[in-house]
C-alpha cells in the first residue's frame, strides 16, 4: 500500500506536466512591449556612447584583430535590426541601407545618425508583430525557435 500512496500523486503529476508544458511552450518568453522597451534602452545607451567618445576613440581599437570603436557600434545597432528584420520577416531582404560605412565608420555625426536609423528599424519591425505572432515558430539561422526567442538576440 505504501507505494500505491506514492505512485497515485506521481501520476496525477506527470498526467498534468504535459498540459502545462504545452502551455508554457505557448507564452513568449518576452512580449513584444518589453522587446521594444529594451531596444529603445540600447538606442539610448549606443548614442550616449558615441556623445561620449573622443573624436580620437572611434578608430580606437584596443588590440590587434578586434573591432575599433566605430565598427563595434556598427554592430551592435547593425545586428539588431538585421535579427529583428530576419525574426520577424523570415529573410535579409528589404533590410535597408542605414548609411555608408566609408563615411559613418570615420565621422560622429554620420555614425550616430546610422545607429540611430538602424535601432528604429529595429524598433519598426518589432511594432509590427503581435504577441501571438512572437509565440510562433521560425528557422533563424538553422535553429528552430518561436520569434520571441529569435528576438531575445537583440543585443542589450
Amino acid at each position: 500500500m505504501p507505494a500505491l500512496r506514492l505512485t497515485a500523486p506521481l501520476l496525477a503529476t506527470l498526467t498534468v506536466l504535459p498540459v502545462r508544458s504545452a502551455r508554457a511552450q505557448q507564452t513568449p518568453l518576452i512580449s513584444q512591449a518589453a522587446l521594444i522597451t529594451v531596444v529603445e534602452n540600447h538606442k539610448g545607451a549606443v548614442l550616449r556612447y558615441i556623445d561620449a567618445a573622443p573624436d580620437s576613440m572611434r578608430g580606437f581599437r584596443p588590440t590587434k584583430g578586434v573591432r575599433n570603436f566605430a565598427e563595434q557600434i556598427e554592430h551592435a545597432a547593425g545586428s539588431d535590426a538585421e535579427i529583428a528584420h530576419l525574426a520577424i520577416v523570415g529573410s535579409a531582404k528589404g533590410i535597408p541601407s542605414f548609411g555608408d560605412s566609408a563615411v559613418y565608420l570615420h565621422k560622429k555625426a554620420a555614425l550616430k545618425k546610422y545607429a540611430a536609423a538602424a535601432m528604429d528599424h529595429t524598433i519598426q519591425m518589432l511594432r509590427g508583430v503581435s504577441d501571438a505572432a512572437m509565440g510562433e515558430t521560425i528557422v533563424q539561422f538553422g535553429n528552430r525557435v518561436t520569434r520571441a526567442r529569435a528576438s531575445m538576440e537583440l543585443q542589450p
